[in-house]
């Protein structure tokens, strides 16, 4: 089945635009709840708890994935079994996304750097779960470097990079001229995301980084009258929050209206707001764009995104993405 689904991705490979791409989705490539992502020298195989079939055993078929992806540059594959309930795993991961013998293959550095459209990227293939990118925002990062390299042109453009995680939107918009700001409330991330503009040449420090709630980010700029050009809302389905550290919990089903409606109040006169979710409620046709209008209290002009990426083409339940000015 790996073979067909290469083949089926064959225009992306082609164009050579990016070592990091889906190559292996699931049920739309035949074997529902098991995927295989690429990121240069290495891959993930990922293995969802109750909906991939029992039978299928992830260190049987490593080492002939490996063998079919090996042309394309990969010397490692990577085990990433997500449980079915994350929640009941108290906090402990399994062993063999944090150890740096892979499942079949050469053991690979700790960070590895990949080249997406025009900018380098540091992904971790056993720092956990996850790996540094979201490889479905791929033509959504070019989507927002060519914006900026059009607005550019009246001057360097103000973006905000909400929930910024590692950086990977910010580094988009800083590559074609503009001036970032990224949020998260994670200062390992946000470090990850500065070793980011150092790997594209991008000096950090002309650029912001701020450790911050969302939520409270946005009102201290309301307060502080900044205004922002290009506005990213890339938020996770849910986070559990934190008392102590002043972290307040976040549901996208309940909070993504509220979401827009503040980032709004920042935006500048023409600035557009680019709102994302892989929350699956969300993704349902139509909900997203209710909860914008919702934030906004009007419905909003719409901008034109880039089709979803051929590797994740049979995948659009999985995320939605609109581009709107306010």
């Amino acid at each position: 089945m790996l073979p067909k689904a290469l083949a089926r991705r064959r225009a992306l490979l082609d164009r050579g635009v990016t070592q990091a791409f889906r190559a292996f989705s699931g049920a739309a490539d035949g074997i529902d709840g098991v995927f295989i992502d690429v990121y240069g020298p290495g891959a993930t195989l990922i293995v969802y708890e109750g909906v991939a079939p029992r039978v299928f055993d992830a260190a049987r078929e490593a080492p002939g994935a490996l063998e079919l992806l090996a042309p394309l540059g990969v010397r490692a594959v990577y085990h990433k079994p997500f449980a079915r309930d994350r929640s009941k795993m108290g906090g402990v991961l399994p062993t063999c996304v944090t150890q740096a013998a892979p499942i079949a293959g050469e053991t690979l550095p700790e960070a590895v750097i990949i080249r997406e459209l025009g900018w380098n990227l540091e992904i971790r293939l056993y720092d956990g779960l996850s790996t540094g990118l979201f490889l479905d925002q791929r033509e959504n990062r070019g989507f927002i470097a060519d914006w900026v390299a059009h607005r550019s042109r009246g001057g360097a453009p103000t973006v905000l990079n909400t929930f910024a995680y590692t950086c990977a939107f910010s580094v988009a918009a800083a590559k074609s001229g503009a001036t970032t700001t990224s949020v998260d409330v994670s200062g390992r991330y946000l470090d990850w995301g500065k070793r980011n503009f150092e790997h594209n040449s991008l000096d950090p420090a002309a650029h912001r980084f701020a450790k911050m709630d969302t939520f409270d980010f946005l009102g201290y700029a309301k307060r502080k009258g900044f205004t922002y050009d290009l506005i990213i809302l890339d938020p996770p389905s849910f986070a559990s929050g934190s008392a102590k550290k002043g972290i307040r919990p976040w549901s996208s089903i309940a909070d993504y209206a509220r979401l827009v409606k503040e980032a709004a109040g920042v935006l500048a006169p023409k600035g557009v707001i680019f709102a994302s979710t892989n929350t699956q409620e969300l993704c349902r046709p139509g909900r997203l764009e209710r909860e914008i209008t919702k934030g906004l209290g009007r419905p909003p002009r719409w901008v034109t995104l880039p089709r979803p990426p051929v590797d994740f083409a049979n995948e659009r339940d999985r995320f939605a993405a609109r581009a709107f000015s306010a």
